[in-house]
């Protein structure tokens, strides 16, 4: 990441030269998905991403080769609607969820390695290391630690509405949640004891972890985006989204941490990608995914982003159903 950091004072400096300068695009696009990204992850190293498609079930690419490496249903039909998917921090696993039920996958023989039925509806999924534990936010209020590879649930966490969204660090000793009931929630994994709690004046939309847990991102629609020092549990840094473009419905829909948690990616309904030197709360780069076609009025929504071996190079999944690789 050195890179970044000796090219955040020419990029202020630029920035302000061309601030009407079109926003750059992306580099490449890998299609994905015939129309559209319901749900979509990317490994940690941005090698793979796992895709779950409105029309064509739930697939897993090897994103060095552009290759589509397994098909995934979670039943004989070929078009189960994944509302959701995540792959382990090691990259050996991916968890796809529908309505009904959860599946954990090996991505190395892509065979299903368990399945299981639900009992509510699920929003969001965290998968932990080594595919043994996935945290799953639902519409019930809870949060719950499922062990998919013995099946039940062993921890749970409480909302007083549904949850949008959950992380968990790589040791998965915390777990942080938000939901609609306007609050983010750090745990303790093992106790289930509450660590911290942040309130917000609306719903907490997108929560995200580094991978060592010590530092956190709330987004709150309509509210505020925060990156907050989880020992102190104070904010380190509001993201400079004005309270006007916040007012009007300017949300975050995909977050990721670099691994020694100096820099942010996030991603916008509107198919803006920002990258974030947290330390030097400045914005080090912006860029813009393409619609699928220009005169479609639906924006490109980014699903999930990632960092790579390259300090200048960067993977974002895109709604229309492409993967796209950023760089500067």
């Amino acid at each position: 990441m050195n890179k970044i950091t000796s090219l955040i004072s020419l990029f202020i400096l630029s920035h302000a030269l061309t601030a009407c300068s079109p926003v750059p695009e992306p580099v490449d696009a890998l299609e994905v998905a015939a129309r559209t990204v319901q749900a979509g992850a990317l490994s940690r190293d941005g090698d793979s991403a796992a895709i779950g498609s409105v029309y064509h079930g739930a697939s897993y690419w090897d994103l060095a080769t552009q290759a589509r490496l397994f098909s995934w249903n979670h039943s004989e039909a070929p078009d189960t609607l994944v509302l959701a998917t995540d792959i382990s921090p090691d990259g050996g696993w991916a968890a796809t969820v529908d309505e009904q039920s959860l599946v954990l996958w090996n991505t190395q023989t892509g065979r299903s390695h368990g399945f299981w039925r639900l009992t509510a509806d699920v929003t969001s999924v965290a998968l932990g290391r080594h595919g043994n534990v996935a945290l799953l936010g639902m519409l019930d209020g809870r949060a719950a630690f499922y062990n998919v590879r013995g099946g039940g649930v062993y921890q749970s966490f409480e909302h007083a509405g549904g949850v949008n969204t959950v992380a968990v660090t790589d040791d998965l000793s915390r777990a942080l949640t938000g939901g609609e009931d306007f609050a983010a929630r750090l745990w303790d994994s093992q106790t289930g004891e509450l660590i911290m709690e942040r309130l917000y004046s609306e719903p907490v939309q997108l929560v995200a972890l580094t991978p060592a847990g010590d530092r956190a991102m709330v987004a709150a629609q309509y509210d505020r985006v925060e990156i907050i020092d989880v020992a102190s549990q104070q904010a380190l840094w509001q993201l400079p989204f004005t309270k006007e473009k916040m007012m009007r419905g300017l949300s975050v829909t995909a977050a990721r941490f670099s691994d020694d948690g100096r820099y942010l990616l996030t991603g916008r309904p509107d198919g803006r990608v920002q990258l974030w030197d947290i330390d030097g709360q400045a914005e080090v780069y912006t860029w813009q995914l393409p619609k699928r076609k220009a005169w479609q009025p639906t924006a490109n929504a980014v699903m999930d982003l990632s960092f790579t071996a390259f300090d200048d190079q960067y993977k974002a999944i895109g709604s229309s159903g492409f993967v796209y690789t950023l760089a500067y």
